[in-house]
């Protein structure tokens, strides 16, 4: 209907593991966890030498954190983000809506336990190494350290321009929303040689 052809139809979790292994390189023995944690849901994608093992979509992402905190706190869609990501506002700081934020971070670590929980029974040889974080809640204050304790893995947020050179044309913001875009740059490098 809008008149264009589409060539190529890919997922999240696919695009998401593509950014990745471009910029990472990883050890084809090491099974790896991504998490996108977009808007109202995240992707789990735990990979290993190229093959995703099991892929997962739970009903819990960043919208969540906005909602409780613009509910709770009466604050605009704006403030409620600034201060997820672990900005002041006004008189509340990071510190002060640990436990707002924490309520949900509890839902979503109880999604991706599940998911381990699951992987490890289908398929009880295999260890996952670490964790990555994409998406664009993978920035909220003190979601890396949660998700490391929560689960005891090496967990850090994906550069996806880490092994990406980014055109002048881009602009220089597009590495500070890097991780919110880490879909988008697996999806554009669908296809493309190295």
């Amino acid at each position: 209907m809008a008149g264009h052809s589409a060539e190529i139809v890919d997922i999240d979790a696919f695009a998401l593991q593509n950014a990745f292994e471009v910029n990472y390189n990883p050890d084809p023995d090491q099974t790896i966890a991504l998490l996108n944690i977009g808007a109202s849901l995240t992707n789990i994608n735990i990979t290993k030498g190229g093959m995703p093992l099991f892929i997962r979509d739970v009903s819990v992402g960043g919208s969540q954190y906005t909602d409780i905190l613009q509910k709770e706190l009466q604050l605009s869609y704006e403030e409620a983000e600034d201060l997820k990501f672990g900005k002041q506002v006004g008189m509340y700081d990071a510190d002060m809506v640990a436990p707002l934020l924490d309520s949900i971070t509890d839902m979503l670590t109880m999604e991706v336990q599940k998911t381990f929980d699951f992987f490890k029974e289908t398929y009880p040889d295999e260890t996952i190494s670490a964790v990555y974080l994409a998406g664009g809640t993978a920035s909220a204050a003190g979601l890396v350290e949660k998700i490391q304790t929560a689960f005891g893995y090496t967990t850090e947020i994906i550069d996806p321009f880490k092994a990406v050179t980014v055109g002048s044309k881009v602009g220089t913001g597009i590495q500070e929303v890097g991780p919110a875009v880490t879909v988008a740059l697996g999806l554009a490098l669908r296809g493309f040689d190295a």
